[in-house]
């Protein structure tokens, strides 16, 4: 044999033995698409609750378990802390919510293992419907709505919250269905709105329930006047303005908004958490990159692959959730997140006092002697320009997931604040706006 016939024999071998190697350490470990999926025993209530899902899948438990740390941002921004009060960080809300139960509390979102112990103790809660229980858990579509539809959600809150356990909030049948463990979207207002939209979430790709799951719940909302039901303003698109146009033209039917102001006399929308609408035209969202990739990312324990459950800001586990995409330094990334973070706070500030002026610009009108008639126009600025604000300042983050849209609908925001300023000067004093 030749010198070269024997270094190719030799190179031969040693790759044979390195993915022989490979292929061993994989067939013994499987990762998270060959795991065995079990289906959950037992009845309704069992299925539902998280205990059921320990043994079977301990990992996955472990890791939402860690749901219950309250940590701080890497970059100052929310945070899973008890008690970070939105209202102290940005005063101007108090302006901008006045009258309104936002104004009582506004608190940063804790990790998904507190969403029942949250709902239950906000000051917020007095007075409230079963519809609040919509993104809490699956209780209400595994035991509610399969039994009466949407009925639950016109009855008082105590009625409906009663019987459900503190195992039976959110948990693993929040997103998978306990008889497959598939991914599934249990949250019927979401399917309805995305059919409305042509698509059949119960056929969409695997990839795409990974968007979905999170989608459901991390999206505007608004409680139709009819029924109560969950329902989306997703019909004209999925933007800020699209969405104020589908309340606008009296797509959402019988709800005309959420409160009157009490300074500005101006009926007044509250946006809810649109990081579905934000996300879904990123350029993360077109390289197919959904909120799993990011929040809930493969992890490895003892060499086995699990996808983790402990969702949290991908800054708190860089590594696995963007370098495995990114080339950059860690210190890099989070320096980039961190300007865009700051910059959207800086302006989303400028916005909301933009807002509060403008409130208090119709108030002074009003206190004037100016008639309502005469203030159509400032109080329609007024309106729009809030909910431009407050769909950015709802929005859980921070300007990352879209930072371009973001910008926009906070320019949008600030614009339409001085004009209603000026139009209710103007109203007021007799001087034309420029």
């Amino acid at each position: 044999m030749s010198n070269r016939k024997k270094i190719i024999a030799g190179v031969a071998g040693v790759c044979a033995l390195f993915f022989g190697f490979v292929a061993v350490r994989i067939g013994a470990q499987p990762n998270d698409d060959s795991v065995k999926l079990v289906a959950i025993q037992g009845g309704t209530e069992a299925k539902i609750g998280k205990e059921a899902y320990k043994d079977a899948y301990p990992l996955q438990y472990n890791s939402f378990m860690k749901n219950n740390e309250e940590t701080p941002s890497p970059t100052g921004y929310g945070g899973s802390m008890e008690g970070n009060s939105h209202l102290e960080h940005q005063p101007e809300m108090l302006e901008n919510f006045k009258g309104y139960k936002f104004a009582l509390q506004y608190d940063d979102d804790r990790g998904h293992t507190y969403a029942g112990y949250d709902l239950l103790h906000t000051k917020r809660l007095p007075g409230q419907k079963g519809s609040c229980l919509q993104c809490k858990g699956s209780y209400v579509y595994d035991v509610y709505f399969k039994e009466g539809g949407w009925a639950y959600a016109s009855k008082p809150f105590d009625e409906v919250a009663a019987p459900i356990t503190d195992d039976e909030w959110f948990g693993c049948s929040t997103c998978h269905d306990p008889d497959t463990m598939q991914l599934r979207v249990y949250q019927q207002g979401f399917v309805e709105a995305m059919a409305r939209r042509g698509v059949d979430v119960n056929a969409a790709s695997h990839n795409d329930m990974r968007a979905y799951v999170c989608a459901q719940c991390h999206t505007e909302y608004y409680f139709t006047a009819e029924d109560g039901r969950v329902n989306h303003p997703y019909d004209n698109g999925l933007d800020a303005e699209s969405e104020y146009k589908f309340y606008q033209t009296g797509q959402a039917g019988g709800f005309k908004g959420d409160w009157m102001h009490p300074d500005s006399k101006t009926m007044m929308l509250k946006a809810q958490h649109p990081e579905f609408e934000t996300w879904a035209t990123s350029v993360h969202a077109d390289a197919g990159v959904t909120c799993v990739d990011c929040h809930m990312p493969y992890m490895r324990d003892g060499g086995k692959k699990y996808t983790s459950h402990w969702m949290s800001s991908p800054l708190k586990y860089t590594k696995e959730a963007c370098l495995k995409c990114h080339d950059e330094s860690e210190e890099t990334l989070v320096a980039r997140v961190k300007t865009i973070h700051d910059n959207t706070f800086k302006v989303q500030r400028i916005a909301g006092q933009s807002v509060a002026k403008a409130h208090l610009a119709v108030k002074a009108a009003m206190d004037a002697g100016v008639p309502d008639a005469s203030l159509e126009d400032a109080r329609a600025k007024l309106r729009e320009a809030q909910w431009y604000w407050d769909w950015v300042a709802a929005e859980n983050g921070m300007g990352f997931h879209n930072p371009d849209k973001i910008m926009r609908t906070l320019g949008l925001s600030i614009d339409l604040a001085h004009q209603a300023v000026e139009s209710a000067q103007a109203a007021q004093y007799g001087i034309k706006p420029i």
